[in-house]
């Protein structure tokens, strides 16, 4: 079986999330508790990214979407 490049084959039992995690400086004009990390989590190289104020929300909805299936 032949895959184009950049995807993966899973099997029935895997998933692939790509998870990027970035911390955002605060702005100085909003005070120092404007400091954040975020997330995006995106299931396979071809799916729809989602954003997360926080890693904990991000973590929320992986736990979910791993429970659900």
């Amino acid at each position: 079986m032949d895959d184009e490049p950049g995807t993966h084959v899973i099997g029935q039992d895997g998933r692939v999330y790509v998870l990027r995690v970035w911390y955002e400086p605060h702005d100085a004009a909003l005070g120092p508790q404007t400091r954040h990390w975020r997330a995006s989590l995106r299931e396979g190289t071809h799916g729809e990214r989602r954003h997360f104020a926080t890693v904990d929300e991000c973590i929320e909805h992986l736990y979910g979407e791993l429970v659900r299936r």
